[in-house]
C-alpha cells in the first residue's frame, strides 16, 4: 500500500473516522475495564478542534486519524487511532508528526496524553516514539512529550 496522504480532516471525514476509531478499538472494547466511550462525537471533535486523518491515494479511503486538544500550556492528543488493516506501516506516527508540528508552530512546548493501562501495544509505540510516562491514575496512565 502506499503512503498515505496526512490532512486535516473535514466534518464529511467523521463517519470514516468514527468506523476506523471503532476498528482500532474494537478488540479492545469488550476486553478492558475503564475504557472512555472512545468515538463519541467525532464530527464535533473535527469542528472544534485540530483534526488530522489519513487517507489512501487513489481511494481516499480514511485508514486513520488523530484528535488535537490544545489547551492553556498544553497540547493534548485525545485520540490516535489506525484501522487495524494498515497497522505497522508508519501512520500513527506520521499522524503525531503532523500534530506535534502544529502545536510546536502554535508554541507549544510540551503534548500529553492519556491511554489505558492494559493497552500495552499502544503504551509501547508511544514510548518508542519518544513519549515517557508521568503517572497512573486507576486504568489511566499518562505520558508527556517535550517539543523543544
Amino acid at each position: 500500500m502506499e503512503t498515505p496522504d496526512i490532512r486535516q480532516a473535514r466534518v464529511e471525514d467523521a463517519p470514516a473516522f468514527t468506523s476506523v476509531i471503532r476498528a482500532a478499538y474494537g478488540p479492545w472494547i469488550d476486553r478492558l475495564e475503564g475504557l472512555p466511550d472512545v468515538d463519541a462525537g467525532v464530527a464535533d471533535e473535527i469542528a472544534h478542534h485540530p483534526v488530522w486523518v489519513a487517507a489512501q491515494p487513489g481511494t481516499g479511503r480514511i485508514v486513520g486519524g488523530l484528535v488535537l486538544h490544545l489547551e492553556p500550556g498544553v497540547a493534548r492528543v485525545a485520540n490516535l487511532a489506525v484501522h487495524p488493516d494498515c497497522g505497522g506501516q508508519g501512520i500513527g506516527r506520521a499522524l503525531m508528526a503532523a500534530a506535534e508540528e502544529h502545536a510546536r508552530a502554535a508554541g507549544y512546548r510540551q503534548m500529553t496524553l492519556a491511554s489505558h493501562r492494559d493497552m500495552t501495544p499502544t503504551l509501547r509505540f508511544y514510548r518508542n516514539s519518544g513519549w515517557a510516562e508521568t503517572g497512573r491514575e486507576g486504568f489511566r496512565v499518562f505520558m508527556v512529550k517535550d517539543l523543544d
